[in-house]
């Protein structure tokens, strides 16, 4: 078996052509490695788990439930060769998703079959919070969201301090194999509980959306407790550039997160490194992050809503 994790977190993202014209048979590009829909190459064979570009986000899977679904439906089958399984998995960010489809790559015959409650859940709980960026009503003091908490802890920290985005390719594997051992523990009855953070800011916004500045791990559910539905966020980067993610809770809601996301990348200029997403959230350049800062963001983002209202009338 051979299941090797090619971490580039300088990497933008590339187009389905360009993974299948350049990558090796085996290849799995998973969430937002390739900037395109889930896409499978039968003759590498190559696969492309992702459900950030060219889907109805609230729709699809995210990329760790692919991998599970894609487990059980016989992937390891498919991808074989002599020495048995074979996926050579890439990746341009360490994030909860990121690192829980590793995980089960990386150890698919705990995946492969039904019968762990645990790890059925876990990843049933991520697929729900990251299809909705956290905007999911689960109760704050619910156990189970302070056990993810304590497994995903490394990647919160990492995100908060900054790290995340110097985009060092040892930092982000050194996340990835500390969620790695904590999924473990917690998926044979050792893991730990975390208490929630919630704490935010409003730092700015709209009558009918918020931009806030996280301050805890789970900022965004104490947002949504309080009643926010459609966001921006805001990180300051240590270059100097901005991260922000764009949002809203549903489809039933008036916010035009495509319209925006364009409009902020018109605003950019940029082309490979771009702003992007789906019909429900999306944020700034993976790589670089915006050059943007935040009062034009939010100059931009009423320009938008406000356009809205006007076709709306």
């Amino acid at each position: 078996m051979a299941v090797v994790l090619h971490m580039r977190p300088q990497d933008p993202p590339v187009s389905w052509a360009e993974f299948c014209a350049t990558r090796e048979p085996f290849a799995i590009a998973v969430d937002g490695y390739v900037c395109a829909g889930p896409r499978f190459d039968p003759t590498g064979p190559r696969l492309n788990l992702n459900h950030h570009e060219e889907v109805d986000r609230m729709a699809t899977r995210a990329s760790c439930a692919q991998v599970l679904m894609a487990l059980r439906q016989g992937l390891a089958a498919c991808f074989r060769d002599e020495s048995g399984f074979h996926a050579e998995v890439y990746a341009n960010d360490c994030d909860e998703d990121v690192c829980l489809s590793w995980f089960l790559l990386k150890h698919g015959s705990l995946a492969q079959h039904s019968i762990n409650p645990a790890l059925n859940r876990l990843v049933a709980m991520e697929d729900t919070l990251d299809a909705t960026a956290g905007a999911y009503p689960f109760p704050s003091d619910m156990p189970m969201l302070q056990e993810m908490a304590w497994v995903f802890e490394p990647y919160r920290t990492f995100r908060l301090s900054g790290e995340l985005d110097r985009r060092q390719t040892s930092a982000f594997v050194g996340v990835v194999e500390a969620i790695e051992g904590r999924v473990l523990e917690h998926i044979s009855g050792k893991g730990g509980q975390l208490a929630l953070d919630t704490r935010y800011r409003r730092i700015g916004g709209g009558p009918t959306w918020a931009m806030i500045q996280e301050v805890g791990a789970q900022a965004k559910t104490g947002a949504f407790a309080d009643g926010v539905r459609c966001y921006v966020t805001v990180r300051p980067r240590p270059d100097g550039n901005w991260t922000y993610t764009v949002g809203k809770m549903s489809l039933f809601y008036t916010f035009d997160v495509p319209g925006v996301i364009r409009a902020l990348n018109d605003a950019e200029g940029t082309s490979a490194d771009s702003w992007g997403g789906a019909n429900t959230i999306g944020g700034s350049p993976r790589i670089a992050g915006s050059r943007l800062p935040p009062a034009e963001v939010e100059r931009i983002v009423n320009q938008v809503v406000a356009r809205g209202a006007r076709q709306e009338s």
